[in-house]
C-alpha cells in the first residue's frame, strides 16, 4: 500500500483533531456518567415514553455483526478507522471535512468504548471478559432510547449513545456535500 502524497497533517488539521478529541470526550464521559449512575436494563423516563434512558450494551459491529464476541468486534472496528483515515488521507477532498471530523469522533468512541468491562453503579475497569457475568458486562454502553412512530417495523428506535449520534450527523453531512460526479471520474 502506497501512502498518499498529501502530507497527512493537510488533511488531518489541528482543528479536526481538536473536533474529534471534544467528541471522543462527550462520548466517553457521558457513557461513564451513565455507567456509574444507573443499573444494567434500569430506563428511566426523561421525556414521558417519547424519549427514556436506558442503560444496554452492544456487543456486536455495525448491525449486530459479532454480537456477543468482543474480540472480532474490537479488530472490525479498529479496521474500519484505519481504513476510514487512509481513505480519507487519500480523498482530500471528498466531501465535506465536518463530517469526517463527526464520523472519526464517533467511530474512536465505539471504539475505545470496547476496551473495558462495564460495572453499572460503579464504573469501568480494562479488560474483554466480564468476571462475573450478569454483574459486569462487554460492549457499546447505548443509553439513548427513542419511541417511534406505531406503523413502523418496531414501536421503540434501538438504543445509542453520543458516538452513534455523530457517526449519522457525520454520514449525512458526507452525503450531503459529497461531488457525486467527480466520485464516478475516480
Amino acid at each position: 500500500m502506497n501512502l498518499p502524497k498529501t502530507p497527512f497533517f493537510s488533511v488531518f488539521k489541528p482543528g479536526y483533531l481538536a473536533f474529534v478529541a471534544f467528541g471522543l470526550f462527550l462520548d466517553l464521559s457521558s457513557k461513564y456518567i451513565i455507567i456509574t449512575k444507573m443499573l444494567a436494563h434500569e430506563s428511566i423516563p426523561v421525556l414521558g415514553d417519547f424519549f427514556r434512558l436506558s442503560l444496554t450494551f452492544n456487543t456486536g459491529f455495525v448491525f449486530g455483526l459479532f454480537q456477543d464476541n468482543a474480540l472480532p468486534s474490537l479488530f472490525a472496528t479498529g479496521f474500519a478507522i484505519v481504513f476510514l483515515i487512509f481513505y480519507r488521507w487519500q480523498n482530500a477532498d471528498l466531501g465535506n471535512a465536518w463530517g469526517w471530523n463527526f464520523v472519526m469522533a464517533g467511530a474512536f468512541g465505539n471504539f475505545l468504548d470496547k476496551f473495558f468491562v462495564k460495572i453499572p453503579g460503579v464504573g469501568f475497569r480494562f479488560g474483554f471478559t466480564p468476571e462475573k457475568p450478569g454483574i459486569e458486562f462487554i460492549g457499546v454502553v447505548d443509553f439513548l432510547d427513542f419511541e417511534w412512530p406505531d406503523f413502523l417495523l418496531f414501536d421503540r428506535w434501538p438504543a445509542f449513545n453520543v458516538a452513534d449520534s455523530c457517526v449519522s450527523i457525520g454520514i449525512v453531512i458526507l452525503l450531503l456535500t459529497m461531488d457525486w460526479k467527480e466520485l464516478d471520474k475516480k
